[in-house]
């Protein structure tokens, strides 16, 4: 559906206006879907990023400032989210051996099977929402979006 459409607005003040809202509706749409599917399985995307971090990682741990670092949503709140994660068993924190006052994270064997459960419907997700691009689209989709972002800081 065209912007101007969905917004019910006939006009912009430039392009640079127009794509900036674009891509912001567009990342909407997509989280809210992301976040319908994750809400199946009591996680926010924000939870599902920090596990998909960590799975990445495992069998390694990783402190709270490099989980911090990696998340999609740069959230002050990282201690929150693993608060959440390790109560409903996703996770596991434990003092470093190294340096006591370093906290280690890693992903438990639960919060592994829940991803593997999940996998499937994210695949399914993804290509329902770019069912309308072919590869080439997207790969050029995506280095556009890397040029857009091109000296942003986080």
């Amino acid at each position: 559906m065209r912007l101007e459409e969905l917004i019910k607005q006939e006009s912009f003040s430039d392009i640079r206006q127009k794509a900036m809202l674009d891509v912001l509706v567009t990342a909407s749409w997509i989280t809210s879907r992301l976040s319908g599917t994750m809400g199946t399985y009591g996680l926010t995307p924000a939870q599902y990023n920090v596990l998909r971090i960590l799975r990445g990682a495992h069998p390694a741990r990783m402190t709270c400032s490099a989980i911090g670092s990696r998340l999609l949503d740069r959230t002050p709140d990282v201690t929150r989210l693993l608060n959440r994660l390790e109560t409903a068993g996703h996770i596991e924190r434990a003092r470093s051996r190294a340096d006591r006052r370093v906290v280690e994270v890693g992903i438990t064997e639960r919060g592994r099977a829940l991803l593997e459960i999940m996998d499937p419907e994210i695949a399914e997700m993804q290509l329902h929402v770019s069912r309308h691009l072919s590869e080439d689209e997207l790969a050029t989709l995506s280095s556009l979006l890397e040029r857009y972002r091109t000296d942003q800081v986080y």
